[in-house]
């Protein structure tokens, strides 16, 4: 039996309608959706020079990995590539690094794409493949720099060079530095000057904590790497985060560093709980639609395994209401935030009809309950993260950071560019 006419079309057309990660102009969609992701590009943008007017004269290489923070990754590049002082910008894996190079635009092209971590243990092939792409890649182990080298790509791809100061996770070994920065100025001496090593940099691991011990060692180890490459022009050197950022006049962070790698901070998440905001604003809003609200009596559950019950005293006090959201942890709403009951005891928080409430109940896949009052209405959209939500509070609920919300967000959430 063939197909009816106009099957294909007819399938184009549906799959048009379906397709998430489109902006606000597109109308291809005529029906709300279940679940959204706000993103501004105005507030990121502020973020951006929040972050570097704290490091005034310093250039900045954001953080764009993870699909932008969970925010989308050439959206992220694009909005910031115009801004001043942008040196490039940091993924994590070389297929970060090609859909961004292949998605900027012609006059977008000029900026650098590092590969931080994607490119250990290096090969031959992950270097002609950067070759190719036009991708800087890190060099994060002795092997890696001893291949990277005899292979020839030292003398013909730039490339950066991270060290471990203490970290223990990737790394050049510190103490190699000296033997290291020989071999590069040999190599830039017959090149007549050094035109492919284009970065030196550590990473702070307790950069929260000025005083820790780890702190303090690395800054020091960091310094003696950067003195042994400092005389061989055309290198930049970095270890900043945001929180080095945070806490430069305490760490002295900017004192090593030419360049300041910030990441969860340009998407208006302060560093370290307890952080001061410094200027920056969220730039991520998720929120879900009540589809449902119902009135639980005294002895009634919500939720699988019935892990909340409504009890004599609570329906005495005042009505229980429950609003059904929709959404549920395979949109990126973490299962750990469910709400009172044996099981799960600490809730997590919503924002809906103007104030806050909790979620109540095991979140499921595609469902959640909250707590809501008779003024919810069915339609209303709730906000589990955004201006409403401080993050390092959510995220302690859940177990887990910040870093971890923003970057679970689905495919199957819409995203919307709001400005």
């Amino acid at each position: 039996m063939g197909k009816r006419p106009d099957f294909e079309s007819n399938l184009s057309r549906l799959q048009k309608k379906l397709k998430t990660g489109v902006g606000p102009d597109d109308e291809s969609m005529d029906y709300e959706p279940r679940v959204v992701c706000e993103l501004s590009g105005k507030a990121l943008v502020k973020n951006f020079e929040a972050i570097r007017d704290q490091a005034k004269d310093k250039g900045v290489i954001p953080m764009i990995k993870a699909n932008g923070y969970g925010h989308g990754l050439t959206w992220a590049a694009q909005t910031l590539s115009e801004c001043r002082d942008v040196a490039g910008f940091g993924v994590a894996t070389l297929e970060e690094g090609l859909k961004l190079r292949t998605e900027l635009s012609n006059q977008m092209r000029r900026h650098r794409i590092i590969v931080f971590s994607g490119a250990t243990d290096f090969t031959e092939e992950k270097g002609r493949f950067c070759l190719a792409h036009g991708l800087t890649p890190v060099l994060s182990s002795e092997e890696s720099w001893n291949l990277f080298d005899r292979a020839g790509f030292s003398s013909k791809l730039p490339y950066e060079l991270e060290f471990n100061t203490g970290m223990n996770r990737l790394g050049i070994p510190d103490a190699l530095a000296p033997k290291i920065a020989k071999r590069a100025k040999e190599i830039a001496t017959r090149a007549e000057g050094n035109k492919f090593l284009s970065g030196v940099f550590s990473h702070f691991a307790t950069a929260e904590d000025p005083n820790h011990r780890v702190t303090r060692d690395q800054l020091e180890r960091f310094r003696a790497v950067r003195s042994v490459f400092s005389d061989l022009g055309a290198v930049q050197f970095h270890m900043a985060n945001s929180a080095a950022i945070w806490n430069q006049k305490q760490i002295d962070s900017l004192s090593i560093t030419d360049l300041i790698r910030p990441g969860i901070s340009l998407y208006g998440v302060p560093p370290f709980p307890g952080a001061p905001e410094k200027g920056i604003q969220p730039v991520m809003r998720l929120k879900a639609r009540i589809i449902q609200i119902t009135r639980l009596k005294p002895g009634e559950s919500v939720g699988y395994g019935a892990t909340y019950t409504v009890s004599g005293s609570e329906a005495q006090e005042a009505p229980v209401f429950m609003a059904t959201l929709s959404a549920g942890y395979a949109d990126g709403l973490h299962r750990s935030l469910s709400g009172p009951g044996k099981k799960c005891e600490n809730g997590g928080y919503v924002w809906i009809s103007g104030k806050a409430s909790r979620f109540a109940g095991i979140i499921s896949m595609d469902l959640s309950s909250v707590f809501c009052g008779p003024e919810a209405k069915v339609g209303d959209w709730v906000e589990w993260l955004g201006s409403h939500i401080d993050p390092w509070s959510q995220a302690k609920l859940a177990g887990s950071v910040p870093y971890e919300l923003l970057t679970s967000v689905t495919d199957r959430v819409k995203r919307i560019y709001v400005d």
